[in-house]
This record gives C-alpha cells, sequence and structure tokens, in this order.
C-alpha cells in the first residue's frame, strides 16, 4: 500500500485563513461612489433631505455601521484562523502522543 508522505497528511489553516481573505477581499468589490448613492437613498428615504444636519448624522450613522460590519468580519476572520490553528496543534501532539506510546503505528512511520 503506497503512503502519503507525513507532510501532505499533516493539515494546516492555510487553506481556511486563504478562503477567509478572498472573502474579505471580494466584499469591497463595491465602489465608493455607489456606496455612496446607496447611503444617500437610504438617509433621503428616512426624511433627510440633502445638506441638512440630520442627512449629515444619517450619512455618518452609515459609515459607523459598515465600519462596525467590517471589524466584525475581521474579527471572525482572526478566531476562525485562531481555531484552526489551535486545532493543528492540538491533532499533532495527540499524533505524537500516540507515537510515542506505540511507535510501530503506520501514522508514525516517516
Amino acid at each position: 500500500m503506497l503512503q502519503r508522505p507525513h507532510s501532505a497528511r499533516r493539515r494546516s489553516a492555510t487553506p481556511l485563513f486563504s478562503a477567509a481573505l478572498i472573502g474579505v477581499i471580494l466584499s469591497g468589490c463595491v465602489t465608493v461612489e455607489d456606496r455612496q448613492s446607496a447611503d444617500a437613498n437610504t438617509c433621503q428615504s428616512f426624511g433627510a433631505s440633502y445638506g441638512s444636519a440630520a442627512y449629515t448624522d444619517c450619512m455618518l450613522e452609515q459609515q459607523r455601521r459598515r465600519d462596525d460590519k467590517h471589524l466584525d468580519s475581521l474579527e471572525k476572520t482572526r478566531m476562525t484562523t485562531e481555531i484552526a490553528r489551535d486545532a493543528q496543534i492540538m491533532a499533532d501532539r495527540a499524533r505524537r502522543d500516540r507515537c510515542d506510546r506505540d511507535s510501530d503505528r503506520r501514522e508514525c512511520r516517516r
């Protein structure tokens, strides 16, 4: 039976991190003008006329919401990456412990 090299069996957090990074990059594909137009439409639908204090406050609130959403997305990505890394460390430790107990195991051969 063919055996894969040790490095091929080892999973890493790289694919997960890469997928999360691509998602963050693709979420930023909306142009500034499109966002401003959407925000302006939202504020005007609330009854705030262009140039008024209410309109300015509404536009600032839209930006704050967008910033908060972006920070939340980055935090979730960081947590997911950390969890994946910790899981890999635990799996490596468990394999090392099994190999210490029984070095004849198939997973311990190199």
